[in-house]
């Protein structure tokens, strides 16, 4: 049983690494097992397609990472505050596993997708709108559509990672640049979303 369990958390340690590197349509199933130490007969009896494997690595980043966010909107601070580090933890996040968010899209449009699609944090989307209802009772913020606000937050974090090779052919950045690129941006979508929720509506 430890046996088992050694050779899975090598596996994983192993896929991650080749998924960081290559991304997931570069990575190979050989060189995950190679990095393992394992023959690829073994990796498929552990895991039986990059699918599947990936998903074992995703579910573990979803829960360690949506606790987090949940926690955070638990406590007493501003609706702003609130969402200023969901886009630090969720830009950090696709920084380190970029591969992340063209996976999710991949997988939830697949014939098979609505399975996956309930291990993704419905509930914190619901969650965030209502933590936006109660900032807005106490004046906090402006009126705005709360889903559509929801859908901007996670569009303006995800979307320049799907678009990766785009943007750094048009910049003619590194990787080691364009991660810069989107530490930047935490910034400047926090500047964007105060415009959204409290600055706007003064200067129109």
């Amino acid at each position: 049983m430890e046996e088992t369990q050694n050779t899975e958390e090598k596996i994983l340690a192993a896929a991650e690494e080749v998924f960081m590197k290559a991304g997931y349509d570069g990575a190979r199933m050989q060189e995950i097992a190679n990095k393992a130490e394992i023959n690829k007969a073994m990796l498929h009896y552990y895991f039986r397609s990059k699918d599947k494997l990936f998903e074992k690595i995703f579910d573990g980043k979803v829960k360690h990472f949506f606790p987090e966010i949940s926690e955070e909107l638990d406590k007493n601070q501003t609706f702003i505050r609130k969402v200023d580090f969901m886009i630090d933890a969720y830009i950090s996040l696709i920084i380190r596993f970029p591969y992340i968010p063209l996976f999710v899209l991949n997988t939830v449009n697949k014939d098979n997708g609505a399975s996956f699609i309930t291990k993704l944090p419905i509930s914190l989307i619901k969650k965030i709108s209502g933590e936006y209802m109660a900032a807005l009772e106490k004046g906090e913020v402006r009126k705005v559509d709360p889903f559509q606000l929801v859908i901007s937050i996670l569009s303006m974090c995800a979307f320049p990672f799907v678009a990766r090779p785009i943007i750094m052919q048009a910049g003619n950045l590194t990787k080691a640049e364009f991660n810069q690129l989107m530490e930047e941006r935490k910034a400047e979508l926090k500047r964007y979303l105060r415009f959204i929720l409290v600055e706007g509506e003064s200067r129109i």
